[in-house]
């Protein structure tokens, strides 16, 4: 074993003296051609959060003769799952795997058995307990792994995207839920969950890396459960590291064409390995592609730049993640300083036109209780002291806005902006959304009120339900009274529209600065009054739209972010106010908060529209990111007001 290591470290010798025979950026276009290659070989759905939706997706290619056994052992461990679509947890039966495959064929090395191994890899690869199989299906022992590593990876017929990225959206239910709440919500779940948490605790028994990041994570579940939040990082590396170590094997199995193919391979934003690890926060990750480029030519590749001028410790430092940028810097010997995204826009032309109030009560008073939230509130729209301009993130004037600028410096890096007077919108449509004409399109639509939006989904309490009309109502006299901050008084309306929306489907637009690039994909609405709003949580990009009145936010960046199931006034209350980056919306501004960036508002009427961003001459991008499935975290509490959140979904 140790003399195939140190063949496997000539070999990346050879990777790097071919690297070093030319520029590393003319490897790089080589790497673009492998590329192309990736996209090509798209039709055999390599994708690997593509079976993370659809269960046995790789799995089910296995219809030849000698691998019908090999389908049956995978619907076996598929069947013992109860929640497979959510929860990517499979115990296939590791050596029956391995001996079937010896079984099947005699000619280890044909395009045929290793295509058969590479359904294999990949429907493993898409479980998290089973990639301790993955590394022993690419063992060096065996006669097909240094076949794999020319004939499918070297060949382009695999991508390091698909499979060196963490996903949380494999376990979507310890995304929401501490480990004694899940046992609640779902006992046989959580079954299943232990059992993979006994395997790792087994392993853990001859690996003490492992052992740590597991107690982290065990740690971590206790905090979350007694305070109400879902810090996720633990879990996060405790994937990492599992990952390395799948990482480490193909790393040794792989050939000099094959670590060639792998260094250089860039995706469609033309991101490295290194940038994915690093936006991702991924330090071990991040230092075991360093470790694989000789360290002559490690500058080159650590300063690498996408398509938007970004290196992969500018994106590490826009993430919030300093760990990671300075690992990048220790290792590729480059300081970085992520470019200053504002000087790309042209300058502004004037101040925009600031709309009315739409018949919303925008300023129903602060509760002496609330003396933080003064500094917010006493204000006018046309007041020039700090909290009306209130702004720590970068912010523009709609006849600023550029698309290309903002989707290559925005949303492709994660920065937040506020775009003044971004809310274009006819007068025929800005009706709609005003207090009366609201109240006569939609008033006797029945809405439901949760003090947090869809807590019935991790919490057992009933929704307040009503007319559209009652609420207001409710909010009306709700505003007059001096005790509105009393947790009774707090709930409001978040709900999802569906595609056949009645009254509200004039809502389902999104803003018109997004509606030519973006593939809508859902619609929500939100009601509420102050002191009420969305505690911190994440999830994709948002685009939030503020037709009437003020909102407060507050930003935290990915490496801070958290998912909170408290109430966001409560939350205040005991922190003395917002903490993080803070912003003041007022009525007509948009709001742009990146994927995976943890923010909170003011909550006032609004709407949300999910969508795809369409990349030009490229269709909805592939994005490799945590928490795919939840996206920018946010928490808030609003100044009455009304408006349109519309968030998008960078889909993977």
């Amino acid at each position: 074993m140790e003399k195939q290591r140190r063949s496997t470290a000539v070999g990346r010798l050879l990777v790097l003296s071919a690297v070093a025979t030319c520029t590393f950026e003319a490897t790089f276009t080589e790497g673009l051609r492998s590329a192309s290659r990736f996209r090509l070989s798209a039709s055999r759905r390599s994708l690997s959060s593509l079976s993370a939706s659809q269960g046995l997706e790789f799995a089910q290619e296995l219809v030849g003769d000698n691998e019908r056994q090999l389908l049956s052992e995978f619907r076996r461990c598929y069947r013992e799952n109860p929640y497979p679509e959510k929860l990517n947890l499979f115990f296939p039966n590791e050596e029956r795997i391995i001996s079937l495959l010896y079984a099947s064929t005699s000619s280890y090395t044909s395009s045929s058995f290793l295509s058969t191994v590479d359904r294999i890899f990949r429907q493993l690869h898409a479980w998290p307990s089973a990639w301790p199989l993955c590394r022993k299906l690419l063992s060096p022992e065996h006669p097909w792994s240094e076949a794999y590593s020319k004939q499918i990876i070297a060949e382009g017929f695999w991508s390091p995207f698909d499979f060196f990225t963490v996903d949380l959206s494999t376990l979507r239910p310890l995304q929401r839920y501490p480990l004694e709440e899940l046992r609640q919500q779902s006992s046989t779940g959580f079954r299943v969950v232990e059992r993979w948490l006994k395997k790792l605790e087994e392993e853990g028994e001859t690996d003490e890396k492992l052992q740590g990041f597991l107690k982290k994570f065990l740690e971590q579940d206790k905090i979350n459960s007694k305070e109400q939040v879902m810090r996720l990082r633990p879990l996060e590396d405790l994937l990492e590291y599992l990952l390395s170590t799948l990482v480490d094997r193909i790393f040794e199995i792989s050939d000099s064409d094959a670590m060639t193919a792998i260094v250089t391979a860039r995706d469609l934003r033309q991101r490295t390995i290194l940038h994915v690890a690093a936006e991702q926060g991924n330090s071990i990750l991040a230092e075991q592609f360093l470790q694989s480029v000789a360290e002559e030519n490690r500058k080159d590749f650590a300063t690498a730049k996408d398509a938007g001028g970004y290196s992969a410790g500018d994106l590490a430092l826009l993430a919030g993640y300093t760990s990671t940028a300075e690992k990048i810097q220790s290792l590729g010997g480059a300081e970085t300083t992520p470019p200053a995204a504002l000087k790309f826009f042209p300058a502004a032309e004037g101040h925009p036109k600031r709309s009315d109030d739409g018949g919303w009560n925008e300023e129903p008073g602060v509760p002496p209780t609330v003396e933080w939230l003064k500094e917010y509130s006493k204000t006018s729209k046309t007041s020039t002291s700090q909290s009306s301009s209130l702004c720590e993130i970068d912010a523009i004037s709609v006849d600023q806005f550029d698309w290309t600028v903002f989707q290559t410096h925005y949303v492709a890096p994660r920065r937040p902006l506020l775009i003044k007077g971004g809310v274009k919108m006819s007068v025929s449509d800005r009706v709609k959304f005003t207090r009366d004409g609201l109240l006569q399109i939609a008033g006797t639509r029945p809405v439901r009120a949760f003090s947090t939006p869809y807590e019935d989904d991790f919490r057992n309490v009933p929704a307040v339900e009503m007319p559209l009309q009652d609420y207001v109502n409710f909010l009306d006299q709700r505003d007059q009274e001096s005790d509105f901050e009393r947790s009774e008084k707090l709930s409001y309306i978040f709900e999802r529209l569906k595609d056949d929306e009645g009254p509200l489907s004039f809502a389902r637009s999104p803003p018109k600065l997004f509606k030519e690039h973006i593939k809508l994909r859902a619609a929500q609405f939100s009601l509420g009054g102050q002191l009420m709003g969305s505690p911190l949580h994440y999830h994709v990009d948002a685009v939030n739209s503020l037709i009437y009145g003020r909102k407060l936010w507050f930003l935290k960046p990915p490496a801070e972010q958290e998912f909170r199931k408290t109430v966001v006034y409560e939350d205040l209350a005991k922190s003395g106010g917002p903490q993080g980056l803070r912003v003041i919306q007022e009525g007509g501004d948009l709001l742009y908060v990146p994927q995976d960036w943890a923010h909170g508002l003011k909550q006032c009427i609004g709407l949300a529209h999910e969508f795809d961003v369409v990349f030009r001459d490229a269709g909805p991008v592939s994005v490799e990111t945590v928490n795919a499935g939840l996206g920018v975290a946010l928490a808030g509490i609003a100044f009455f007001s009304f408006g349109i959140i519309t968030w998008f979904v960078q889909h993977v």
